[in-house]
């Protein structure tokens, strides 16, 4: 069976269609997706392929189309996952060769157990910076996948979730899922022009993933429509599927967050931000803007005190890392070491301003239905300034994490959508924790304003 030519530029929902009309068949598929993969003449954003595995799951997809039996709207649509998930029989590596002899994983991660029940079929596991710590997708040790999008010169795909990104906007996968623990979904996701879900804080089970920060990770999907992320966040979080609900413009509000998430900013991404705000506006929505005093404070302590993140990373793997420091990534490395620096005074201060400005901008988005800012302030930096640049990865890094990393710190879910134009630009769409779908409703609505 002919793979259709426009199989690249549709979403993972409309492949779906395809396949349960029978116009395509899942095994065919599979096949197109290592070739594409095999084919591919940049470095690879995969690290494994799971051929054999998902064959077989394309050939149960394939019955139970023919069958009409099928398990849902994304039934033998194949996906890619970042490699901190464990896939039974697989050794999961996390980007670090401290994981190399780690032996391989006795179950499936559980969220790759509901993508299976869901019909999804596993590509193979994707590229990621060693331990997910770190918001640029460098990794001195594996395979550095290159930004999709702008091509004038090699530019890093953003991380944590580096593979994640560049195999779905080069086309290798229809979807795929990644980590956020201060914008690694999000991060990839603007930068190459994808949806990005950084989803609430325990909505989707960690067990079975490679663990960085115990009190910040989260799983989300990276997709090209969000029908796709509405599908997929129903898959993961094991819920009912997604119905989308009409949107009444004139009855919403949205706060864009001025101050600190527009300093520094590329005069690109201001004005495709800014561009994308008089649509919304002139759609109907009311539109204030203002500076929130609780993002500027928990900028300035985190400037002042550092991040959980680099600590609780530290705890984490230092029974690892304090024996084997000349087999890491530098720049993971000096992170890593940062956390283990920091003096429990710190700490308490971070978590105390977290507890006590998350409390008050709950308060403060009690008066609006989200809070709005660009993703990332900067545009995808050259590869050969940040790999080997303490100083220049450690600047470029800050500013790509900068304005994700409020909605893991004062826990948010957070969406990116990409703007209109060439270059890759995300806007930010956050919420108070737990009200993913409300999010991913409203999200719907003002992508297709935007675009």
């Amino acid at each position: 069976m002919q793979i259709p030519e426009n199989i690249k530029l549709i979403s993972a929902y409309n492949i779906g269609q395809l396949l349960h009309k029978k116009k395509v068949c899942p095994i065919d598929l599979v096949y197109f997706y290592y070739n594409e993969i095999k084919d591919f003449k940049e470095n690879s954003p995969y690290t494994i392929l799971t051929k054999k595995r998902a064959i077989i799951e394309a050939e149960l997809a394939k019955k139970r189309i023919l069958e009409e039996k099928t398990l849902g709207p994304l039934d033998g649509v194949p996906i890619a996952w970042k490699d901190l998930f464990d896939f039974k029989g697989v050794q999961t590596q996390g980007g670090s060769k401290l994981l190399e002899n780690n032996k391989p994983a006795q179950h499936d991660a559980y969220t790759v157990s509901l993508a299976k029940k869901s019909g999804l079929i596993q590509l193979g596991k994707t590229s990621t910076v060693e331990f997910a710590l770190g918001g640029l997708g460098t990794n001195n040790n594996f395979n550095m996948p290159e930004n999709a999008i702008m091509k004038d010169y090699p530019r890093v795909s953003g991380g944590s979730s580096a593979g994640s990104g560049a195999a779905l906007a080069n086309n290798l996968c229809a979807a795929s899922i990644g980590t956020d623990t201060g914008g690694s979904v999000r991060i990839p996701s603007a930068w190459n022009k994808l949806i990005g879900l950084k989803t609430s804080f325990g909505k989707i089970s960690l067990d079975g993933v490679l663990p960085l920060s115990s009190s910040l990770d989260t799983v989300g999907p990276l997709t090209k429509s969000m029908k796709d992320t509405s599908l997929l966040y129903s898959i993961l979080s094991n819920q009912p599927y997604f119905q989308f609900n009409n949107v009444s413009l004139s009855n919403t509000k949205i706060l864009v967050v001025k101050g600190i998430p527009w300093k520094d900013c590329d005069i690109n991404i201001e004005h495709a931000c800014e561009e994308a705000i008089k649509k919304i506006s002139h759609a109907g929505i009311k539109v204030i803007e203002k500076e929130v005093s609780e993002i500027e404070e928990i900028h300035k302590i985190l400037s002042d005190h550092g991040t959980t993140v680099a600590y609780e990373g530290y705890l984490q793997w230092k029974h690892l890392i304090e024996k084997n420091k000349d087999l890491m990534d530098i720049n993971v490395l000096n992170r890593m070491l940062q956390g283990k620096l920091m003096k429990i005074d710190s700490i308490m201060i971070v978590k105390e301003a977290q507890k006590k400005l998350s409390e008050k901008l709950y308060s403060t988005l009690s008066n609006y239905d989200c809070i709005l800012m660009p993703t990332i302030p900067i545009l995808p930096p050259k590869i050969k300034d940040v790999a080997n640049n303490e100083s220049l990865y450690d600047k470029y890094n800050m500013l790509a994490l900068r304005n994700t990393r409020i909605g893991n710190v004062l826990p948010m879910c957070s969406i990116s959508l990409p703007c209109p134009g060439s270059l890759p630009i995300g806007l930010m769409l956050s919420m108070p924790i737990g009200k993913d779908n409300k999010l991913i409703n409203l999200a719907e609505t003002i992508f297709n304003i935007i675009r």
